[in-house]
């Protein structure tokens, strides 16, 4: 169900797919986190975890968590001030331009659902990402954009809601506007990690799968 990535004694990076929760939640489902502390147990290694970041249920892709205290510490720094990097890929109705998106956004914790607000109030947060253009394709008469985004705060919702605001939601994406029949989750999908342990760079990459749709539209090597 996940797969592990890379692995130290102070981190550990897998692939969450799409459908399943990264910490338990009041659904009760499996999720990423216990499935990876039962794992290191079947192997016999140190089981206890510790979150640093999420992956929405309905997004695939990496995730890293700190196996020990010392290690969630200096990874949540890095989140905090952007050293932790995140790359997706996504697949959006529309032509994208490619460009920097810079917003407020504000969670619905009713709804669910985060939303791009003139300015900033109480409970609204800034939000930023850049974005660039892999490709192009049309289907089913819609031009579909093949993106490269490279995040730059982690906002609950926030690839959703900022490309949905410009009227290109993510293929599938039906929370957020997406009219597309065919997809059975949103298409993102979190391609690249990076961030430091013990001051070495480290690195980790994931591309989703390539013959699933929307991703299979594109060619290949675009990916590469």
């Amino acid at each position: 169900m996940i797969e592990i990535i890379d692995k130290s004694k102070n981190y550990i990076v897998v692939y969450k797919p799409a459908g399943i929760p990264s910490q338990s939640d009041p659904s009760g489902d499996t999720d990423a986190m216990t499935l990876c502390s039962e794992q290191l147990r079947s192997m016999g290694e140190a089981e206890e975890l510790f979150l640093i970041h999420r992956l929405d249920r309905v997004v695939g892709g990496l995730i890293v968590f700190a196996r020990n205290k010392k290690t969630a510490a200096d990874l949540s720094a890095q989140v905090s001030d952007r050293r932790l990097t995140k790359v997706y890929y996504a697949v959006v109705e529309g032509r994208a331009e490619g460009g920097t998106m810079r917003d407020f956004l504000y969670k619905d914790a009713t709804l669910g659902k985060a939303f791009v607000t003139a300015r900033k109030r109480a409970g609204v947060k800034e939000a930023e990402l850049e974005y660039s253009v892999l490709d192009r394709t049309v289907s089913d008469g819609r031009e579909l954009s093949l993106v490269k985004i490279s995040l730059k705060t982690g906002r609950f919702h926030q690839i959703r809601a900022q490309f949905s605001s410009r009227k290109m939601p993510l293929v599938g994406d039906k929370k957020y506007g997406s009219r597309d029949a065919k997809a059975k989750m949103p298409a993102l999908f979190a391609t690249k990690l990076g961030f430091y342990c013990l001051g070495r760079a480290v690195e980790a990459a994931r591309l989703p799968d390539l013959n699933s749709y929307p991703w299979s539209l594109f060619n290949e090597e675009i990916y590469r």
